[in-house]
């Protein structure tokens, strides 16, 4: 394999994966784990009002996985603005997406 068909690093020296984006990658990633490990939750005991673990808990995610979306919109939010503070500073500005315009 030569050393064209590795990516070249992104300009300035920084990192692909920052510890915002990691933090937003494993927000990301935790509620689909908590789903699709279903003999965690596979079970009727303790129940919450009348109702069985494996519903309650599914229920109680729905609520986890929106507080972790708003964790990773804002890390990313964060990490983007770091970034183009960077640029900036370094004089290389270049586009990031299609936010880059605004």
């Amino acid at each position: 394999m030569s050393t064209s068909d590795q990516p070249s690093p992104p300009a300035g020296g920084r990192s692909i994966l920052s510890p915002l984006r990691a933090l937003a990658a494993v927000c990301l990633i935790a509620p689909f784990v908590a789903m699709l490990w279903i003999p965690s939750f596979n079970k009727t005991n303790p129940k919450l009002l009348g109702f069985p673990f494996f519903y309650w808990y599914q229920l109680l995610w729905v609520i986890i996985t929106a507080v972790l979306m708003i964790v990773a919109f804002v890390a990313m939010n964060r990490d983007r603005t770091q970034r183009r503070g960077a640029q900036t500073s370094s004089g290389t500005v270049d586009s990031d997406g299609p936010e880059a315009g605004q």
